[in-house]
Formats: C-alpha cells, sequence, structure tokens
C-alpha cells in the first residue's frame, strides 16, 4: 500500500485507535504496525478473528490484564544474567494470564474457531508458576518456606538476635550501665552499640564503631556480644548466598522454557491484538462487511470513523452515507458545494476500504460489502509547498503523476486475474479530489476529462470530486460512469452532507446570492450571461431534486404504514389465537353442563322408576307423571338458559360502566360511547376492544333479596359484582337410591365482592355466599373487601372467626389481591 495514501486517509489514527485497546506489550506492536493486506484469504481470516473475539468479549471479556513485557527478562534469562525478583513475580503474573486466555478461549471453542487455533499453540507453565510463587512472595521478597536451609538460616538469625538483646539488656541494667549516656540501644551498621560516655571510653570493655558530632558519646559494641554478631554476619552471608541458589534455579528453569515462553507470549498478543480490534468495532458500532473480489464496492449508512466537525448534522450526530461502486458503473463523478461532504465521501469509501482490508470492522450497517483491493491510491487536500515551489495545482498534478506510474509498473496480480499486469476490475481504487484544479478552467476541465477517461479504460475502480459542470455530461456520454452529488438546502443555505448517486449536483450560487440580499438586478443579470441552457438544466434538476424528496417522503409513509400493518395483523392474530382457546374452554365447559344435566336427568328418570315400582294405584300413576313433567319443564328451562347469553341486553352505557362482552366471555369497562360506525370501545384486562351494543351484557349482580347467580338489568347500581364465572358441576347421588335427587344447584362464582358496601349491607350476603358455597362444593373462595380503611376487612375477619363452614382464611398474596382480599379455605368435611 502507498505510504502517502495511508497518510492522507488518516489510517495511521485508526492504528492508534487500535493501540489503544491493546493490552499487552505485542498487542500493541501488532496494533501499531497494522497494515491493509491485499491477499483476499487474509482479509477473510482477519475479519473473521476479529468478529470471534467480539463475541468473546459479549461473554465477559477475555482475561488479558496483569501482563509485563517479558521479553527482555527472557533474552537476560537465556545468557544466564540474574534476574531480580521482581522480574520473575511479573514473570509469573504473565505466565498465569496466558494460562487464563488460553482456558478461556478454549472453553468458547465452538464459537471462536480461529482463536482456538492461536490459543492451541500457547503451552501453559504450572511447574514454573508455582515454583516462582514458593520462591518469591507478592512483596517481592524470598520467603522462608523457599527453602529448608533458609527457613534453618532465619531460625538462627532469629535466635542469635534474641541472645544478643538479652546481653544488651543486662548490660544496661549491670554495674557498667554508669558509664552509659543512656540506657539505650541501637546499631551502627548491623553491629549493635551503646552509647558509651567520652570519658569511660578507655574503660569500657568493647569496640568502637562510632561518636557523636560533639564527641561527648561514643558508640561502641560490648565484647560480649562480638561473637554474636559476627555469627549474625555469617548467617546474613550464607542467607544471601542461599537466596541467590535460589534465584539461580528458577532463572535456569526460565532458560530452558525461554522458546516456548516466547511463543506463547506473541500468541497472547495475537488474541490481544484481535480483542482490540473488536473493541474498536463496538466503540463504532461496527458490522462485519461481506468480502468480494469481482470489484463492488458497497456501503450502507457509512460513517467517517474520525469525523469531527464537518460531516455532522447540527446535532452532533454523523450524517451517514449510502455509496456503492462497480455493479452499474466503476466510476464516481460527485459534484455539489463547498464543505458539503465531497472529500469526506472520498476519505470515508478509501480508509473504510483500508480498515476492511486490515481486518477491522466498519462503521456501516450489516450488508456492507468490500472489495480487496491490492493498491488503493488517494489524492486529497492541498500539500503546495513554497520550499520546492510546488503550487496547488503542481501538487495535484505531481501526485496524480505517480498514481499513474505506480499504476501502470506494479505486476501485482489482480485477484480475478492472477498473476499478471492489475488491469482487471478489481485492480485498483482512486481517489482524486477536486481533479483538475487550480489552473485556467479550460485547461482543467479538459486535463480533468482526459484522466477520467484514461482511468475508466484502464478498468480500475474511481471515485473523483470536481466543481466543473462541465464533467456530468461524462455519464450521459460514457457507460460506466455515474454522476453523484452532496445535497443542499437552498432554504438554510447549509449543506446537509446527504450522499445522492445518480443525481448531479446543481448550481446553488446565484440562489445563494440572491437570498443573502445581493441586488435581484444583479442577480439576474448573472442568470442571463450563464445562458438560456444552463438556467434549464438548472431548473431541471431542480425539478428533479423536488420529486426525488417527494419520493422519499412517499416511501416513508409507505414503510410507516406497512410497519403499522404488520403489527396490527400481529395483534389480530394473537387476539384470534386467544379467542379461540377461550372458545375451546367454553366449549368444554358446555360439555361439562350438559354431561351434568343428564346425570341428573337419568337419576330422576330412575327414581320415578323405582317409585312406580314400589307403589300402586293410580295415586303412584299420577305422582310420576307430576315428577316427570317438572323435570321437562327444568331441562327445558336450563336449556334455554344455557343457549342464551349471560346477562341482560343493554339499552345504552356510559364511559366507566362495567358490562359483559358476550364474543369475549369476560367482563370489561366501557371507556368511550358509540363512535360512527356504532361500536363501543371496552377494556378487558390488557386488551381494547370495539364491538356493537348488541353485544353487551349486564354483569352478574349479586342482591340480598335474589341470592347468587341473578342478574340485574341496566346499569351498574354500585352494589357488589362478581364476574361471571362457570357453574359447579353437583356433587354425584348413588344411582337407584330410591329418592328423589336434589335439584341442580345454582352456579356459584369462586369470588365475592363486598367492595362499596357498608358492613351491615356485606355480613347478611357473606353468610349466604358462604353456605351457597358449602352446599356446592367449594373448597376454596376469594372475598374481595378492598383496602381502603380496613373496617370492612375486619369485620368479615371477625364473621370469618365463627362461621361453622369456614375452616381458615388469610390475607391474599401477590397476584391474589394481597390486603384487599381475603383467601377463604371452607370445612369440606
Amino acid at each position: 500500500m502507498d505510504d502517502r495514501t495511508l497518510r492522507l486517509l488518516e489510517f495511521p489514527k485508526i492504528r492508534e485507535r487500535v493501540a489503544a485497546y491493546a493490552l499487552t506489550a505485542p498487542g500493541r506492536e501488532r496494533a501499531g504496525g497494522l497494515q491493509p493486506a491485499t491477499d483476499v484469504e487474509t482479509v477473510r481470516r482477519s475479519l473473521q478473528e476479529t468478529a470471534e473475539a467480539g463475541t468473546l468479549a459479549a461473554e465477559g471479556g477475555v482475561p488479558l490484564r496483569g501482563t509485563t513485557d517479558i521479553r527482555d527478562g527472557l533474552r537476560r534469562a537465556q545468557i544466564g544474567a540474574a534476574l531480580e525478583p521482581a522480574e520473575l513475580l511479573a514473570m509469573c503474573d504473565t505466565l498465569a494470564v496466558i494460562r487464563e486466555c488460553k482456558g478461556f478461549v478454549l472453553a468458547h471453542r465452538e464459537r471462536a474457531p480461529l482463536l482456538t487455533d492461536i490459543a492451541r499453540g500457547m503451552r501453559t507453565f504450572e511447574t514454573l508458576e508455582r515454583a516462582i510463587r514458593r520462591t518469591v512472595a507478592n512483596d517481592g521478597s524470598v520467603p522462608d518456606t523457599a527453602s529448608p536451609d533458609l527457613a534453618r538460616i532465619r531460625r538462627e538469625q532469629r535466635s542469635a538476635h534474641a541472645r544478643i538483646r538479652e546481653k544488651l539488656d543486662d548490660l544496661v541494667r549491670g554495674p557498667d550501665a554508669r558509664m552509659l549516656q543512656d540506657p539505650l540501644v541501637t546499631t551502627r551498621g548491623d553491629r549493635y552499640v551503646v552509647p558509651v560516655r567520652q570519658e569511660f571510653k578507655g574503660q569500657f570493655p568493647g569496640v568502637l564503631h562510632d561518636q557523636s558530632s560533639s564527641g561527648a558519646t561514643a558508640f561502641m559494641e560490648p565484647l560480649a556480644i562480638v561473637p554474636l554478631g559476627n555469627a549474625i554476619r555469617e548467617l546474613g552471608i550464607a542467607e544471601r548466598e542461599e537466596i541467590i541458589r535460589l534465584l539461580r534455579e528458577l532463572v535456569a528453569q526460565v532458560a530452558a522454557e525461554t522458546g516456548q515462553i516466547s511463543l506463547a507470549y506473541e500468541a497472547l498478543g495475537k488474541v490481544d491484538f484481535a480483542v482490540a480490534k473488536a473493541l474498536l468495532a463496538q466503540s463504532m458500532r461496527g458490522a462485519l462487511p461481506r468480502v468480494r473480489t469481482d470489484g463492488v464496492l458497497r456501503l450502507r449508512r457509512a460513517r467517517h470513523p474520525l469525523l469531527g466537525q464537518a460531516g455532522s448534522e447540527p446535532g452532533g450526530g454523523v450524517v451517514p452515507i449510502d455509496v456503492w461502486l462497480g455493479e452499474e458503473f466503476t466510476t464516481l463523478v460527485i459534484t455539489g458545494p463547498n464543505t458539503g461532504g465531497k472529500t469526506v465521501t472520498l476519505k470515508t469509501i478509501g480508509l473504510l476500504t483500508l480498515m476492511a482490508q486490515a481486518g477491522l470492522h466498519l462503521p456501516a450497517d450489516e450488508g456492507s460489502e468490500i472489495n480487496v483491493f491490492p493498491q488503493v491510491f488517494a489524492d486529497i487536500g492541498d500539500e503546495q509547498s513554497i520550499e520546492q515551489s510546488l503550487s496547488t495545482f503542481s501538487s495535484h498534478m505531481g501526485a496524480i503523476a505517480g498514481i499513474l506510474n505506480q499504476l501502470g509498473d506494479s505486476s501485482s496480480p489482480s485477484p480475478l486475474e492472477g498473476e499478471g499486469r492489475v488491469r482487471g476490475p478489481a485492480s485498483a481504487l482512486i481517489l482524486l479530489d477536486e481533479i483538475g484544479a487550480g489552473t485556467d478552467p479550460t485547461e482543467g476541465v479538459a486535463l480533468a476529462r482526459s484522466l477520467i477517461e484514461h482511468l475508466h479504460q484502464l478498468g480500475v475502480r474511481t471515485a473523483v470530486t470536481t466543481h466543473y459542470n462541465e464533467l456530468k455530461a461524462l455519464a450521459y456520454t460514457h457507460p460506466g460512469i455515474q454522476n453523484a452529488s452532496v445535497e443542499f438546502d437552498a432554504d438554510t443555505l447549509r449543506p446537509t452532507y446527504r450522499l445522492l448517486i445518480g443525481i448531479p449536483g446543481r448550481s446553488n450560487a446565484l440562489s445563494i446570492a440572491e437570498r443573502l440580499g445581493l441586488d435581484a438586478q444583479i442577480v439576474e443579470r448573472a442568470r442571463d450571461l450563464l445562458g438560456p441552457e444552463v438556467v434549464a438544466i438548472d431548473r431541471v434538476l431542480s425539478d428533479i431534486e423536488a420529486d426525488r424528496k417527494a419520493y422519499e417522503y412517499e416511501l416513508a409513509e409507505a414503510s410507516r404504514h406497512r410497519q403499522e400493518a404488520s403489527a396490527l395483523r400481529t395483534r389480530a392474530e394473537q387476539e384470534l389465537d386467544r379467542l379461540r382457546a377461550e372458545r375451546r374452554l367454553a366449549a368444554a365447559r358446555l360439555r361439562e353442563e350438559a354431561d351434568a344435566l343428564l346425570v341428573h336427568a337419568r337419576r330422576e328418570v330412575e327414581a320415578i322408576v323405582a317409585s312406580l315400582r314400589a307403589g300402586s294405584g293410580s295415586q303412584a300413576v299420577q305422582e310420576a307423571r307430576a315428577r316427570l313433567r317438572h323435570l321437562a319443564e327444568e331441562l327445558a328451562s336450563k336449556a334455554q338458559v344455557d343457549a342464551s347469553p349471560p346477562g341482560e341486553p343493554l339499552a345504552e352505557v356510559t364511559p366507566g360502566q362495567t358490562v359483559y362482552v358476550v364474543p369475549l366471555n369476560r367482563t370489561g369497562t366501557v371507556l368511550a360511547v358509540a363512535d360512527s360506525r356504532d361500536e363501543i370501545e371496552v377494556e378487558t384486562g390488557a386488551m381494547r376492544v370495539k364491538v356493537r351494543l348488541s353485544a353487551l351484557r349486564a354483569p352478574y349482580q349479586l342482591d340480598p333479596q335474589r341470592g347468587l347467580g341473578d342478574q340485574q338489568t341496566g346499569k351498574s347500581s354500585g352494589t357488589g359484582r362478581a364476574a361471571p364465572t362457570a357453574p359447579v358441576s353437583p356433587a354425584p347421588t348413588p344411582i337407584g337410591s330410591g329418592t328423589r335427587a336434589p335439584d341442580l344447584p345454582r352456579p356459584v362464582p369462586t369470588s365475592l365482592s363486598l367492595r362499596g358496601m357498608t358492613v351491615d349491607e356485606a355480613i347478611p350476603i357473606l353468610d349466604k355466599y358462604l353456605d351457597e358455597a358449602f352446599v356446592a362444593g367449594l373448597r376454596r373462595v376469594t372475598i374481595v373487601h378492598g383496602k381502603g380503611t380496613g373496617a370492612l376487612r375486619k369485620a368479615v375477619h371477625d364473621f370469618l372467626k365463627t362461621h361453622p363452614h369456614v375452616k381458615s382464611y388469610r390475607l391474599g398474596g401477590k397476584g391474589e389481591g394481597e390486603t384487599g382480599a381475603t383467601i377463604v379455605e371452607l370445612d369440606a368435611s
């Protein structure tokens, strides 16, 4: 890759960002030397390694912290040089990271096969780790447990020091204490001394080691402890020699494994480098691009990773661009105003191509595609030089001439052509900014056109920016050349930084001048000087832009409506599934009720037959007929009740009213009265539905005078209400018992609501309800009394304490009404 191109496209800054995420020295070195690859398989492997590292990072992160650059220590160990305990401890920590990293990667081998191949090349060194940990403590010292000899030496040292202390304590308390300046013990060097007064220096039995600055005190080692002091010095020498011996043994073990440790450390750097690339991708919301070899480049909502102010929205966000090259066209001519984003577009194309070829994910959306180019060239910006007497034009022409020379002399094979000259469709990507600028416009246009045609004939992928309107015509005369423009808002006089492929940029100079207040006559005269053709073309472009905006708006609206329709369809399907499930449950309930009626009828008939057999005469026949007639009327009544929806029809409803929704077989609350379609909006549970008035009924009511299971027509009265529930089947009676079976009990709900009632109103209803629930065979019921002041709850609990049918009771738990409801267990016996 051309170094100048890498610098112009700011690829070194990408290297720095990758290196900032690396945690190991070899990982940072790999990031610092990052280069775009030109081999397709190398690029694919590098991109996949980045993807795998991203997967591992999402699993909790690869253990890489705690390493030190151990390569210098390994080199010194190999030649037999000594290593300090701190160096050995740092090496041990690094070996531990290698071991943990390998274990982590291998544990996720199915998700990271490429990184697993790298990790398998990392040997672990548990024996060496244990040896270092045994010899060197965490603070860098060598502990007594490092060897038996070291432990013995240090025991003897402690014993010698203790004996010296005893002798010195006896001295400072004995008869010679009068010769001491102070009764204390100190040291000079590694020898114990006492402070002797100057006038007794000749009389004190000891060795002089020092004296005070005034000369009044002499620091002398008593002769009685000199042998012990010598012993301590000998023990210190032995201690140092033992520590040196232990450290040399460790260095020898390190030297024996230097080659394998170096390989494992470099492999750790490879994993660290892949993780650093993945972390950079996460910071940029990067995506894995698809790699192509047919010269096609397609970037979806691409964002320049280093973009600062230019190319940003007013709110600060980077404006993404959609750009493609290599399918319908191989050359892209971009026009538009200054500071509109033309140069940023070129840099985005070039930098993202280099990043992908370096194994980095792209700050773009999923579905982006890149081609592996053996050569990427760019001439962007102004590199005029006073020292070299180069103008802007000369600088650009010199750079372009160099590009053409490298392009012509290169012998790198194209991925499509194999060996040979680079002439294939994927041979090179060339990016030229402000082509032909900086000189006479007439000559500049001619030179720019000639360069574009030449590059187009070579088959390379080319993107250029220009202010020359004449170059727009190339798209209409040369197949494979396409126009593009950066959008400009004529109302706000600001660029939008959006790239529009297929639409040439229109001139905005006169419009801007007019909106900025330039005299209208001057602007009109300028239009006349342009000529009618130019003005007509500008109007056509303006109409095209207006049509495009209208199309984009309609497309966005259609997409929004499609999403809304899809969401509604999903909700409708879910509701249909729910209704089908409820219908199956209702059918099962009806079958149970029918079976119960059949059992009851069979028992009645058997009882009638038994009574006829037992009796005689017309009296028995008449009684049997009466009982059969009563049974027929009862069954007809039951069939009629079950065939019709529960509840009385409603003449009208008001918002907030509780109603029973027949199609859903559940209660709900009215939210809004009938609309233009004569439909009423009702909320039932977490769902809102619209139904006609004929589908609504009054809910079941609890009325002290009418008993449970009756209904009240019309609007809600505010007394206690219970939602309609499935009736409870009666307990079976033995067939042929010889007695008439009791009538089928009324359906008894499993819950009773007393909310809104006074204590005097509630207790009779509660008493009746408990009796009927007991007769119906219910084992557990719920009494809803609400939270409120707690007076009704207390009265209910006091009543339940003495009720003969109540076995136990408790407040409701989570999902049972909590303190607003009481769960009652009935005595089944």
